[in-house]
């Protein structure tokens, strides 16, 4: 197990004016409570909805239920029972396209260089940052607007 966070350095991010939100509701799936309260808090005073599952069971299950009104979910990848990437998988099942962060302190590289390449949209690195969980969380559902958007686009002629 090595820290990773130095892994995501490279990869671009969507510039955006204000980390704050406008409303989008966001799915926190941590078995950490200390982890979610901290996010909760910090989500909802920019102006996000927040709903948080304690486990992947929990999560899969609010995902069904809610998949079409969500806008991002943050995922811990280290979790008893079903880790990250297993509740990854399930989530994916039911909408290949959601935008999914994951957070961890510690994960092999292996296994995150595995997951992104099954769609995950970035990594938030713990213990979490205010700034840096508000600037990813803005551009992962920034850049996941941008997509919706250009599916719609009519080709070049």
């Amino acid at each position: 197990m090595t820290r990773i966070s130095s892994l995501f350095n490279s990869y671009p991010s969507v510039p955006t004016a204000k980390p704050g939100g406008s409303r989008e509701l966001i799915l926190i799936v941590d078995d950490e409570d200390s982890v979610t309260l901290l996010a909760e808090r910090v989500l909802t005073h920019e102006g996000y909805r927040v709903i948080t599952a304690r486990n992947g069971f929990q999560a899969i299950d609010l995902f069904k239920k809610l998949h079409a009104e969500l806008h991002l979910v943050i995922l811990d990848f280290v979790m008893p029972i079903l880790s990250g990437g297993e509740v990854l998988i399930e989530l994916l099942k039911i909408d290949p396209q959601v935008p999914v962060l994951l957070t961890s302190g510690f994960t092999s590289n292996e296994s995150l260089k595995e997951l992104l390449g099954k769609g995950l949209c970035g990594f938030i690195p713990k213990p979490l940052a205010q700034k840096k969980l508000l600037l990813s969380v803005r551009s992962a559902i920034d850049a996941a607007r941008t997509a919706d958007t250009a599916a719609f686009l009519p080709a070049a002629i």
